[in-house]
C-alpha cells in the first residue's frame, strides 16, 4: 500500500550537451535586467562566464556580474548579494556555480524584497515577501541545489550551518550542461559526486521519503555508485554522475537529509574539509551506526546496493578520505565534532525516527579514527 505523498517541483529542467545556448535565453520571460552571481575563479578561468555574458548580451537580457561567493558562504556574502542585486536593480538573479553560489543566490534574492538580516529567516517559510527569481547554472556534481528549496548558509555568529527553507526560493529554470562541468578537477568530481550520494541515501532513510522520491533515490544511487570511479576519467561517465546529482536533488527537495550532513559540518567549519568530501567521509560509518540504532529494515534494502565497507572501499578509489586520520585529526577532538555534530543535526533529527546525543556521536567518530 501507498502512503500518501505531494511532489512539487516549480522548475524547467534543461538538461544536455550544449544546452545552455538554448535554456539561458528563457531568462528574458522572468526578468530583463539580471545579476549574474559567481565564484572567484572556476566560470571566469573556464570561459563559463564570458558564454553566458554573451548569450544574455544576444538576447537584450541587461546583466551585472557579481564575482566573489566564497567556497562555504556566510550570512555576510548573502548580504553583499543582496546589496549588489538592489544597487543594480535586478529583477533576476542567474546562479553559476556549485551549492555554494545557488545557495547564495537564493538566500540573496530573499534578502532583496525582505528587511532584516538573514538570521531572520533561518527556518522554514520565515519571510514575508516573495524573492526574486532565481536561475540555476550548476557547475559540480553533487549539490542538487538547481531544484532544492534549500539555501544552507554558514551562520557566523552560532558557528554551524543553517538553513533557509521555502518552495519560494526553487530556481524557477535549471540548466545541468555535462559540457560545463568536464572540466572539473578530479577531487571536485569525486567529493560532488559522492555528496550526491549522501543526499540519495540519507532522502531514502529519512521519514519523509515517498514512493516517488524512494524511485529516485534508487536511480540515483545506481547510476553513482556505476559510474563515479569511471567519471574522473570519462566525460560519458561524468554525464551519468550528473544526472544522478539531479535525481538526488528532487529527493531532497522533499525528504531533506538525515545526520550525516549534520555530522560533516564541523568538519567543513573548523577543518576546512570540502563539504561533499566531509559527508562520503562520514557515510559508511552513519550507515553502521543506523543499522543498530532502529533503521535495521532501511539498511537491508540499501544493502542490495552496497555496504559499509564498500563505501569504504570506494572513498580510498576515489582517493578521498576514509577515516579522521587521514585528515590529521586524533583522538582529543572527537569531543568539540560531537558537540558540533549535536548542533548541526538539529534540523535534520526532524527527519529521523529518534534523536542522537552527544554520547552516540563521540561513539561514531571514535570508530572514524
Amino acid at each position: 500500500m501507498v502512503k500518501n505523498f505531494k511532489f512539487f517541483l516549480p522548475s524547467k529542467i534543461f538538461f544536455g550537451k550544449d544546452i545552455i545556448n538554448e535554456a539561458l535565453p528563457e531568462v528574458k520571460n522572468i526578468g530583463r535586467n539580471a545579476l549574474v552571481v559567481t565564484g572567484k575563479r572556476f566560470a571566469r578561468e573556464t570561459g563559463l562566464l564570458e558564454k553566458v555574458c554573451q548569450i544574455l548580451k544576444h538576447n537584450a537580457i541587461n546583466f551585472h556580474v557579481f564575482e566573489g561567493v566564497t567556497p562555504e558562504p556566510s550570512t555576510t556574502d548573502c548580504e553583499n548579494v543582496a546589496r549588489a542585486g538592489k544597487q543594480y536593480m535586478a529583477d533576476v538573479i542567474i546562479a553559476i556555480g556549485g551549492g555554494s553560489a545557488m545557495d547564495v543566490a537564493k538566500a540573496g534574492a530573499v534578502l532583496m524584497t525582505n528587511s532584516g538580516t538573514l538570521q531572520d529567516y533561518f527556518g522554514e517559510e520565515k519571510f514575508q515577501n516573495q524573492p526574486i527569481p532565481v536561475v540555476a547554472i550548476p557547475t559540480t556534481c553533487g549539490s542538487g541545489s538547481e531544484v532544492t528549496r534549500y539555501a544552507v548558509i554558514i551562520d557566523e555568529k552560532e558557528k554551524t550551518k543553517k538553513t533557509v527553507s521555502s518552495e519560494r526560493i526553487i530556481p524557477k529554470i535549471a540548466i545541468l550542461d555535462p559540457l560545463i562541468i568536464k572540466t572539473l578537477p578530479k577531487m571536485l568530481i569525486a567529493g560532488t559526486g559522492m555528496d550526491a550520494l549522501c543526499h540519495a541515501v540519507e532522502g531514502f532513510l529519512s521519514i519523509k521519503a515517498s514512493h516517488i522520491t524512494k524511485i529516485f533515490s534508487i536511480e540515483s544511487i545506481r547510476l553513482i555508485l556505476e559510474n563515479i570511479e569511471k567519471a574522473l576519467s570519462s566525460d560519458e561517465n561524468l554525464e551519468m554522475v550528473f544526472l544522478g546529482s539531479l535525481y538526488a536533488g528532487f529527493v531532497i527537495n522533499h525528504s531533506g537529509t538525515i545526520f550525516v550532513h549534520g555530522m560533516a559540518y564541523g568538519l567543513t567549519i573548523k577543518y576546512r574539509i570540502h563539504h561533499g568530501t566531509a559527508n562520503a567521509l562520514c557515510l559508511p560509518y552513519a550507515i553502521d551506526f543506523l543499522k543498530t540504532h532502529g533503521y535495521q529494515e532501511e539498511i537491508k534494502e540499501l544493502e542490495k546496493f552496497f555496504n559499509s565497507q564498500q563505501l569504504i572501499r570506494l572513498n580510498k578509489s576515489l582517493k578521498l578520505p576514509s577515516s579522521l586520520k587521514d585528515i590529521g585529526l586524533n583522538r582529543s577532538d572527537i569531543p568539540e565534532l560531537s558537540e558540533m555534530a549535536l548542533k548541526g543535526c538539529e534540523r535534520s533529527f526532524r527527519n529521523m525516527k529518534s534523536r542522537f546525543n552527544q554520547n552516540d556521536f563521540e561513539e561514531i567518530f571514535t570508530k572514524m579514527l
